[in-house]
Order: C-alpha cells, then structure tokens, then sequence
C-alpha cells in the first residue's frame, strides 16, 4: 500500500496556509529528502541545497517557502482562523491522527 501521509496529500486535503513545524535537524533532513522526492522546491532551488529550517509554508504547485520572523509569528499565533493549519511533520509522518499543533 503507497504511504498516504505525501506533501502532496497534506496539500491536496487542506485549504489555507500550512506550516510545517520541523522539530529538530534530523526531521528538517527527512522533510528536505521527501518534499524534493515529491518533487517539491523553493523557487528553483532543490529542497536538498536548502538550509535546515525549523518551519517551512507548504504552497500550492509543489512550492516551499522558507518562514521568515512575520511567518514565525503567524505560526506562533493562537488565531481561530480555520484556514491556517500548522503541521507536525515528524507526528504525521509517524501516522499519529492528531498532528495539528
């Protein structure tokens, strides 16, 4: 059975803005390692030539965008904003149903 738990899946299934929260350099390596494998990039720059983020925006057509101190903020924010979903990538790939931080 193909693994269901893609970028592309989170993107597909979620509306609004999705930060992914990266926990530590080893699950920074392993987001870089599967988005560029899905074919993901920021700008024209392959995931794997990226600098470890500890939060990434996940946006539509197979774009990453790095998380600057406003998006930090955002990320950091308790808002009742249904369309911002923020995303921990190492509970989701790990299957756990509640992955939402």
């Amino acid at each position: 059975m193909k693994n269901s738990k893609t970028l592309t899946n989170l993107r597909n299934t979620l509306n609004g803005k999705i930060y992914i929260y990266l926990k530590n350099e080893e699950i920074s390596r392993k987001f870089l390692l599967d988005a560029e494998s899905e074919g993901f990039c920021f700008g024209q720059i392959k995931p794997s030539q990226s600098s470890l983020p500890d939060i990434v925006a996940l946006e539509k057509d197979k774009q990453l965008s790095h998380v600057g101190i406003i998006g930090h903020i955002a990320f950091g924010c308790k808002s009742y904003n249904n369309n911002i979903h923020r995303v921990d990538y190492q509970r989701y790939i790990n299957g756990d149903n509640d992955y939402f931080i």
